[in-house]
């Protein structure tokens, strides 16, 4: 199926099992991270190349790179669908994460490296991040994915929940989040408990920023 952005015209193809038949779904821009939607619910089955976006809708990122939906695995979902990207090494705390988040609603997707996670962050816009201070990296302390997590724009990073998986700190050392410009520390040793510690970190982000996204909605900011 080929869609064309309204904004800038560049045309899209995507395969047809790709798109979830019959729904309302929606994708990210992967320069602005504004989200389109797209409507599938009366399209014919054998609908091949209608424009069927709405306004907002995505540029291809500077230096014209081919779409490859292989790396991007969430660009259609399902209205309100959360995201979540794990950076992690032991493959058995990444089954435990998973299993929570699929519990939890959550689209998950788990990087290779600080490269491959870097390349999923530019098309995709997480709601989620769980990352592991050693992750990719042996030094904790000099990790390049958390440096560029910290170095986000506020606007875009506010809207990211980041748990730092560690052996270092405690589980919920709310100092050691701070200093790490993280939402919350979550100790490897203490990931049998992952469902509780999210449930509770995420009620805590979301009152957190509650007053702020009030307050900003009613000066028009967001």
């Amino acid at each position: 199926m080929e869609i064309t952005c309204n904004n800038c015209n560049s045309k899209l193809s995507i395969a047809d099992e790709k798109l979830p038949k019959g729904k309302t779904a929606s994708i990210r821009c992967p320069k602005c991270k504004n989200k389109i939607t797209v409507d599938l619910r009366n399209r014919p089955e054998n609908d091949q190349a209608e424009n069927i976006t709405k306004p907002n809708s995505f540029n291809f990122d500077e230096g014209g790179d081919d779409y490859d939906v292989s790396e991007k695995p969430f660009d259609f979902l399902e209205e309100e669908g959360n995201t979540a990207l794990i950076c992690e090494n032991d493959p058995e705390i990444i089954k435990q994460i998973n299993i929570v988040l699929g519990i939890m609603d959550y689209s998950v997707t788990t990087a290779e490296s600080v490269r491959d996670a870097l390349k999923k962050m530019k098309y995709h816009s997480y709601n989620m991040m769980l990352i592991n201070e050693t992750f990719d990296s042996s030094d904790p302390d000099a990790n390049g994915l958390l440096v560029y997590v910290e170095r986000l724009s506020m606007d875009v990073r506010r809207n990211i929940f980041v748990g730092l998986l560690t052996q270092r700190y405690s589980t919920m050392d709310n100092m050691s989040a701070f200093l790490k410009s993280v939402n919350i520390t979550i100790n490897t040793k203490d990931i049998g408990s992952i469902d509780r510690i999210l449930s509770r970190g995420i009620n805590e982000y979301e009152l957190f920023y509650a007053a702020y996204k009030d307050s900003a909605k009613k000066l028009g900011i967001v």
